[in-house]
């Protein structure tokens, strides 16, 4: 994707001709946890009485074998009804023919031979057709039982959440550490690591997770999508993407990203899918949405550090706004005495004009690979705003956060209603303009 989109801004309640309500179902396509970002776009489809289907991914019993969810389990989920089909995807469990599965390659390496890992790719490619087939397999009996649900729905929205795919093995996760967070002599190249057998069998798990998985939605859900277009009903597809967010910088907004997303190659697959779709008259969207900091997101290290100029956007766009001016009276309660936002403001801006981190937020090249100097600003730079607050446990990010995909479901459920590109990306500006109609 070479061609920046923004979503600047939506059309305000008032000038709303037309817009989602009961006749309409929104389908969460993929287990839905707490302080994610598709809680956000959830929230805004329960306030227009939306009706809501839910999905799972299954669990894994004693000996790793994918199951539905069980009567318990289903009672502990506050949302219903869910369809309880397992969507797990990604082949790291998948036995072969021989009963072998790509994570067993991997066992009795320890950490300092992860780079030595030795994989058996036909046996790892017999996995992953066995285990895209199960994932197909499994699919089509939820469609089936999805469609009961949906019969009598004007307009359908699949949101697709699907991401990750880190192998189940004891080394891949210590590994990922060095890459992600890794400093001074526990620093590790993510390039080197991408080379290599492990970070391979991590790039092609990633990529049937994050990405195919949506592809099989689209191409295996077209009898239900052109039976409801023959009554007249629609439907439409969104998913999450990331691809850098704008955020401000002095008196401007500017493209950074995180570096090293080792996951980007995989949702740089999902806008192609999603523009594929789009050439063939599906309204199938990719929204990039900035970054927050969530229990998934905490493996990489500084992820955080973009969240903090929000407040100043949050001042520039809707600072007038007495509910906004709550929200951030609430965000400064939280650093100590003696700091403020405008520190705040120069030191992050400081920190991503900086020559080091401009390297690394070059849009043409995305997604970039780590290099030492950076990874030890980044560093730095997390670690002398969390010090800024008055308890480490008690961010304004976890705050910050919880705006941003609360404002991100609203962009992409208005949007939605009469989609127009297949890829969008949502910035802090608009964040900060959403943020009043959300208080």
């Amino acid at each position: 994707m070479t061609n920046f989109m923004a979503l600047r801004d939506i059309a305000p309640p008032d000038e709303i001709q037309n817009d989602f309500g009961p006749q309409d179902c929104l389908v969460v396509f993929g287990e839905l946890f707490a302080r994610g970002y598709a809680n956000g776009i959830v929230d805004e489809a329960q306030k227009r009485g939306m009706k809501l289907i839910f999905s799972t991914v299954g669990r894994r019993g004693e000996r790793d074998e994918l199951r539905p969810l069980t009567h318990e389990e289903l009672n502990e989920k506050a949302l219903q009804p869910i369809i309880n089909i397992p969507l797990e995807a990604g082949f790291d469990l998948e036995p072969d023919s021989q009963g072998q599965r790509p994570v067993d390659q991997l066992q009795g390496l320890k950490l300092s031979e992860w780079d030595k890992a030795k994989i058996n790719w036909d046996s790892l490619n017999e996995s992953r057709s066995r285990a895209t087939e199960r994932f197909r397999q499994n699919l089509r009996h939820y469609l089936k039982d999805l469609q009961p649900h949906i019969e009598s729905s004007r307009h359908v929205v699949f949101v697709h959440t699907m991401a990750g795919g880190v192998p189940r093995a004891k080394i891949a996760m210590p590994a990922m550490n060095r890459v992600f967070k890794g400093h001074g002599d526990r620093y590790a190249s993510s390039e080197e690591f991408w080379g290599s057998d492990l970070g391979r069998f991590c790039a092609a798990n990633f990529e049937d997770v994050t990405a195919n998985t949506f592809a099989h939605l689209v191409e295996l859900s077209t009898e239900l999508r052109e039976s409801l277009q023959r009554r007249g009903g629609r439907v439409s597809y969104v998913a999450y993407g990331y691809h850098g967010t704008e955020v401000l910088m002095g008196q401007d907004y500017k493209w950074q990203s995180y570096s090293p997303y080792l996951q980007g190659f995989a949702k740089l697959k999902l806008e192609g899918l999603a523009q594929e779709a789009w050439t063939q008259g599906v309204r199938a969207t990719v929204f990039n949405a900035p970054e927050i900091l969530t229990n998934s997101s905490s493996i990489f290290l500084g992820v955080e550090v973009s969240l903090y100029p929000l407040l100043g956007a949050l001042q520039k766009e809707s600072g007038q706004d007495e509910r906004v001016q709550l929200f951030l009276k609430s965000c400064q309660s939280l650093l100590k005495p003696e700091h403020s936002f405008e520190e705040i403001m120069d030191y992050t801006g400081k920190y991503f004009s900086s020559e080091t981190i401009q390297k690394w937020s070059q849009f043409a090249i995305w997604p970039q690979h780590n290099g030492p100097e950076q990874m030890a600003l980044m560093r730095e730079a997390s670690s002398h705003l969390i010090n800024m607050h008055r308890d480490s446990k008690q961010m304004m990010t976890a705050e910050l956060s919880e705006l941003v995909f609360r404002a991100t479901g609203l962009a992409m459920i208005q949007e939605t209603f009469q989609p127009k590109q297949p890829v969008w990306w949502m910035g802090h500006d608009l964040v900060a303009r959403l943020a009043p109609r959300l208080f």
